[in-house]
């Protein structure tokens, strides 16, 4: 596609394999990374790389300028701290959506997770990982911008499209799923023609088999105008 697209969490797990299936089809995407040093080593001179940080506004603007989608695949990493995820799952993704409004981004798909609606689930211990996945969720759905939200189950570091997939709405199910597959539903969606407006939940099954993620996506409802699904929380 002959759109510019920006991807945040670019030299995370998930956000490498993104912009490696981008720069295998052709594609030339932006990134936004803290460490620059890693991004020329993941990625050389393949993409062009903007530093900055989702946790201060200012670094972001200059980022989506121009931009059509952005991907993001950010993820705190202490359940404390300057990396919390009251900081970066909640803050920092108001930050973004804020900057692509601004910048008139088309479109915004957020990694989230599986299992986000649910306050008493263990990872909730991790600094109340998911309710704050969830209020940065519904900061994007309240955004008036085109969007996806992906809420894939257990990551594994596994080859993708080897297993038929599932989706489905409302957070009840659970399992595991391949990065590369959760990379290639944010590519999918990239070339979505139409509207998104979708939430959904994505496990593999346990049978191997072709996906076809167009079938997967027609099965889905969009998401109701102003949807809120976060409890209060400071």
């Amino acid at each position: 596609m002959n759109e510019n697209i920006l991807i945040v969490g670019a030299t995370g797990k998930t956000g490498r394999i993104i912009v490696q299936k981008m720069l295998d089809r052709g594609d030339q995407p932006r990134v936004f990374v803290r460490d620059q040093a890693l991004a020329e080593n993941l990625f050389g001179g393949n993409v062009q790389a903007i530093i900055g940080d989702v946790r201060q506004n200012e670094s972001l603007l200059p980022a989506m300028d121009g931009i059509d989608t952005v991907i993001s695949a950010i993820g705190s990493r202490t359940p404390v701290g300057k990396n919390c995820p009251k900081r970066v799952d909640y803050q920092g993704v108001e930050n973004m959506v804020q900057a692509a409004v601004d910048a008139g981004v088309r479109r915004f798909i957020l990694i989230s997770s599986i299992a986000v609606t649910k306050p008493g689930h263990p990872m909730n211990c991790f600094g109340k990982v998911l309710e704050y996945k969830l209020k940065g969720e519904d900061i994007l759905r309240n955004s008036g911008m085109d969007y996806l939200v992906i809420r894939p189950g257990g990551l594994k570091d596994t080859a993708g499209g080897k297993k038929s997939l599932i989706l489905d709405q409302g957070d009840h199910i659970m399992g595991t799923i391949s990065r590369s597959d959760v990379a290639a539903l944010c590519l999918f969606a990239l070339d979505y023609p139409g509207e998104l407006r979708l939430t959904f939940e994505a496990v593999e099954s346990d049978d191997e088999g072709p996906q076809n993620l167009a079938d997967y996506f027609s099965s889905l409802a969009r998401d109701e105008t102003g949807t809120s699904l976060s409890a209060s929380m400071p």
